[in-house]
């Protein structure tokens, strides 16, 4: 069994380019200098650096403003501090004492799955350790997890995994005859700590980023927290077992011939999705994944789960539906988007900035399905062009 890390060092260093790494958005393309909650974060290092020296001090919220004015005007004044901060962190990880504000949690309404979702919010001091942890993981991570599991993942995202589907379904439909679908119950709330723990103790071999991983998972409510940069990378580590389990260890022999039960297996995190030939296997194939994912890490399907042959219906997946012969968008989005197209349209493709926002999101989903007349009808493209002019003007006047 090959473990991980072994020869890592979690450097102060490290721990200092991870910072900015999340500072910067270089990974999420979101700068977060100056959002408020970076300059308080900022500012309480500032008060406990200075203390040192001298008791007579601004309070913290006086002092963030001030950050978050350097931040817009002189970053590179800001330098300084930050390496500070890097070498108190580094100091936390080493010495075992990492201490974090408890994460808040937020009901929020999902629009596309018509759910509410209970999202955390954690500190920016959180939010700096998820990255020194996800950076220190990477290659363990990206090791693990499987080619076709999607979501969350740079350059696999929704639409590699339609162009997955649309390339298996039609160029080699035989091999596609017969489908299985489901979702798992409640994933991210029904991780167990223990179980991930385990699978992380046995993959990596390197006490300071266990102690990391630990520390941040242990904080925690249940299961893994939505909104987490790293939980989205455990949460496909964590699925990357039953994803090796189906595509590799799954077959039957016949004449000394190996013959795998499902041939194609594709997970969009929590939305699993296997394709093969034989009904037979297929649903073979099902019942002892439905196993494993009982047995191995204590969660269940849905009962809603599908299986049917290939040309009774679309793949329904990733906000589209996919057919052998063509991919449209599913309904429920392209009702949402309509309205917002339509709306521009009437207001002579003038538009506010929440609406330029969702129109550019929109976008994607017409651009890669069948679309076109759609974009053409209500001149998408003229509409399109105004909303990115509207975005581009409003980020100018935030610099």
């Amino acid at each position: 069994m090959k473990r991980y890390l072994s020869n890592f060092d979690l450097s102060y260093e490290f721990v200092k380019y991870s910072i900015y790494d999340c500072l910067d958005g270089a990974t999420s393309g979101k700068q977060r200098w100056t959002r408020y909650d970076t300059s308080l974060f900022i500012a309480e290092y500032v008060q406990k650096w200075v203390l040192q020296y001298t008791s007579d001090i601004p309070p913290v919220h006086i002092i963030a403003k001030r950050i978050r004015k350097l931040a817009y005007n002189d970053r590179m004044s800001l330098h300084k501090i930050v390496d500070y901060i890097s070498k108190e962190m580094y100091l936390e990880i080493k010495n075992r004492n990492i201490q974090l504000e408890p994460i808040k949690y937020e009901e929020r309404y999902d629009k596309s799955s018509k759910k509410v979702r209970n999202i955390g919010i954690a500190s920016m001091k959180q939010q700096c350790f998820d990255y020194i942890a996800v950076n220190s993981c990477k290659k363990m991570f990206l090791a693990k997890i499987g080619h076709y599991q999607c979501a969350s993942l740079s350059n696999k995202g929704q639409i590699f995994g339609k162009n997955a589907i649309e390339t298996w379904i039609r160029t080699n439909p035989n091999k596609c005859k017969w489908i299985f679908k489901c979702d798992i119950k409640k994933f991210y709330p029904s991780v167990n700590h223990n179980i991930i723990k385990s699978y992380l103790k046995r993959d990596i071999k390197n006490d300071d980023v266990l102690y990391l991983l630990y520390a941040l998972i242990d904080t925690y409510d249940e299961g893994l927290c939505i909104g987490s940069y790293l939980s989205q990378f455990l949460a496909n580590y964590f699925l990357s077992y039953p994803y090796h389990y189906v595509s590799e260890m799954l077959y039957t022999t016949r004449r000394d011939k190996r013959i795998n039960l499902v041939n194609h297996v594709l997970f969009y995190m929590d939305d699993l999705l296997l394709l093969g030939s034989s009904k037979k296997n297929v649903k073979k194939a099902s019942k002892l994944l439905e196993k494993y994912l009982h047995d191995n890490m204590q969660l269940e399907l849905k009962p809603t789960y599908q299986l049917f042959p290939l040309d009774s219906r679309p793949i329904d997946m990733m906000g589209y539906k996919i057919y052998t012969y063509k991919t449209i968008i599913r309904k429920r989005i392209f009702d949402r988007a309509n309205k917002v197209y339509l709306k521009a349209k009437r207001n002579k493709f003038e538009v506010n900035l929440t609406d330029a926002y969702k129109i550019v999101s929109y976008y994607g989903y017409f651009k890669h399905s069948w679309g076109k007349k759609y974009i053409k009808k209500v001149k998408l493209n003229k509409t399109l062009k105004n909303a990115k002019e509207v975005i581009s003007n409003a980020s100018k006047s935030n610099v």
